[in-house]
């Protein structure tokens, strides 16, 4: 028990460090933004750039991860949308945002510092693999629904409305830093001394950046209304999304120790602010969504020490 407090209690005391730094009237939106940025386009890049160079992040890494988890995901979409269109009767666009909201965990800023922290650098490469198919998949399948159920994927063409994300993804840091770092592991070439020791330094700052800056974004969210939708997203993301990664790890891929504790651990991660930014863009389920974004992070410090607990 003592291992897994501690694990858990610096990562969430980073996380409760930036949420009270984030309430208060010296820290504005601002500082938010231009923190995320540093995170986002420089110290986070650096970090995955520098583990999957050098080619020993993916020394046995399963395949099969990617049919693991996200065929996880897409069970537990299914599962959310079926249960919320009979219990609540909601509109296809609002079942779109709460199967996204199921599924889509927050990878970067929380997934890869905690899960690391946990298993070690050998994690790096399934997680990799997750964070490069978590967007390119989910995103476009949500986005998909949405409008097809405001009728405009006649109008656009379904091959439009997929290739528009897709296309906006392929200029995000954090893709393009492992595209990068996997590029450079084939042509054997070793980094030179100095690159090394400066991708070390930021790579030292990233992990500890990225929840610090979780937690000052967190302070910008609010507890909004409908409760029975916002309590369905964040207990099927939670519980559900992991168990059924798990069992698909464990019981039909049956994959290595290693590859299953990264899969269920990143499943077991509360919603991911992308599901924020696909409501606000589409106006539909703002308030439930930024809801579950804040109480499933901070519920998920007593789940995940509960999955962390059941995987070691």
């Amino acid at each position: 028990m003592s291992a897994i407090v501690e694990i858990i209690a610096p990562v969430f005391a980073l996380i409760l460090v930036g949420y009270g730094v984030g309430r208060t009237p010296k820290w504005t939106p601002d500082a938010t933004k231009y923190f995320n940025n540093f995170v986002f386009y420089v110290a986070l890049p650096t970090l995955l750039f520098g583990a999957l160079s050098s080619g020993r992040a993916f020394n046995g890494v399963e395949p099969l991860i990617a049919a693991a988890y996200f065929g996880g995901s897409l069970i537990t979409m299914a599962l959310i949308i079926g249960f919320s269109r009979a219990l609540f009767q909601l509109p296809g666009e609002e079942l779109a945002l709460l199967g996204m909201g199921a599924g889509f965990s927050n990878t970067v800023l929380l997934g890869l510092p905690l899960i690391v922290l946990t298993f070690g650098d050998a994690a790096v490469g399934p997680i990799t693999a997750i964070i490069a198919f978590n967007t390119l998949l989910l995103l476009p399948i949500t986005i998909l629904i949405i409008e097809i159920s405001r009728g405009r994927a006649s109008q656009r063409g379904l091959a439009a409305i997929v290739i528009a994300p897709v296309r906006a993804l392929s200029r995000n840091p954090i893709l393009l830093a492992i595209v990068a770092g996997a590029l450079w592991s084939f042509t054997g070439i070793g980094l030179a001394v100095p690159v090394e020791r400066y991708i070390d330094m930021m790579s030292g700052a990233a992990g500890p950046c990225a929840l610090f800056v979780l937690g000052a974004s967190l302070a910008e969210y609010k507890i909004a209304g409908r409760p029975a939708e916002t309590a369905t997203m964040a207990g099927f993301k939670l519980i559900i999304h992991p168990i059924i990664v798990w069992l698909l790890c464990t019981q039909v891929f049956v994959l290595d120790d290693l590859t299953t504790g990264v899969a269920t651990m990143m499943a077991a991660i509360p919603v991911g602010a992308t599901v924020f930014t696909v409501a606000q863009q589409y106006r539909t389920l703002v308030g439930p969504v930024t809801s579950a974004i804040l109480i499933s992070t901070g519920i998920s410090a007593g789940t995940l020490a509960a999955v962390i607990s059941f995987l070691t």
